[in-house]
């Protein structure tokens, strides 16, 4: 069964090793974006890019979803970090297996 008692601390060479591996994978994500917006700079002229941004600009004014694309472009998204604490109110947490039979019906 996994759980909290089945976690482990990685020894220095495994976390080493999942360091070497996250940077791999982290560095072909940036190569890939890369050759993406160098196609997209090939294939699209000035005058396209100009025309694209113009019309999400007049679209923004009036589409929400629009409105939410010019401003991640922009580098304005907000954060989108969810904290949850405190404690789970679990009203059968007392009773003893056969109470909790008896509820079951059982």
């Amino acid at each position: 069964m996994a759980g909290i008692d089945n976690l482990r601390i990685p020894s220095t060479e495994e976390a080493r090793a999942m360091q070497k591996l996250s940077a791999k994978k982290r560095s072909e994500n940036i190569k890939q974006k890369k050759i993406f917006k160098e196609a997209i700079a090939e294939r699209m002229g000035f005058d396209d890019f100009n025309t694209m941004i113009d019309n999400l600009i007049e679209r923004a004014k009036e589409n929400d979803k629009s409105f939410e694309v010019l401003r991640d472009t922009m580098g304005q998204k907000p954060k989108e970090d969810i904290n949850l604490s405190g404690e789970i109110n679990n009203a059968y947490k007392e009773l003893s297996v056969e109470e909790l039979k008896k509820l079951a019906g059982g």
